[in-house]
């Protein structure tokens, strides 16, 4: 089934800075973006889609921080229900490491990757994250920056919606909203959508990430 996915205004992802290092066996990268969120647009949307979605407790949401961040499940809303008003109230629902993978996995290929455990933290009214990747080889070798895949960074939160008659069966993900187009455009042979922040693995060096790697999908 193909996900539902609206851009939604006010919704911005903004690299603040980044940096590459070697480690014993692996290249770690790490990152720090502005995930910016209009809280009024984001009401006026969730509800859109799914009436009264932040004063149900047992509704949920998932936070897709792709590139930065990997949320194992999602989570329901459950006391906070009815007393979210501010994007840092609605962050602290998502927010704790505990939420976040950090295992190594290799999806087929000979390259592994593990992400960091994020960490949350609110500038002014807008949330500032900071997380990254470890990359290493499946079989025990020498890896240098350079052998990074393209790097792609996703901010986006899942709506889903929970049905009192089954409260406690898994629930059902209505819609994605995110900073991204909804169209997509080719970048490197993949369908990305458009006004995705993105990083070319094969121009990575050690030290500093610069603002000018961070490329946006579909503009020059």
């Amino acid at each position: 089934m193909p996900e539902n996915y609206r851009k939604l205004e006010g919704m911005r992802f903004e690299f603040v800075s980044g940096a590459v290092a070697k480690e014993s066996d692996h290249i770690a990268c790490t990152f720090t973006f502005k995930a910016m969120l209009d809280f009024t647009h984001f009401v006026h949307m969730s509800n859109a889609y799914v009436p009264g979605y932040l004063d149900s407790y047992i509704n949920a949401i998932k936070p897709r921080l792709d590139g930065v961040a990997h949320h194992s499940l999602y989570n329901r809303f459950n006391s906070a229900a009815g007393n979210i008003g501010t994007v840092e109230e609605l962050v602290r629902v998502f927010s704790s490491p505990n939420n976040y993978s950090d295992t190594w996995g290799s999806n087929g290929t000979a390259l592994q990757m593990r992400y960091h455990k994020p960490q949350f933290h609110m500038v002014g009214d807008q949330l500032q994250v900071t997380g990254g990747q470890d990359f290493r080889w499946e079989v025990e070798g020498e890896i240098e920056p350079q052998d990074v895949p393209d790097i792609y960074f996703v901010w986006a939160l899942i709506v889903l919606k929970a049905y009192p008659e089954d409260p406690f069966h898994q629930p059902e993900e209505i819609v994605t909203l995110g900073y991204s187009e909804e169209a997509f455009v080719d970048v490197g042979g993949s369908p990305i959508r458009k006004g995705t922040r993105y990083l070319v693995g094969r121009d990575l060096r050690l030290g500093a990430i610069n603002p000018e790697q961070i490329l946006t999908a579909g503009y020059p």
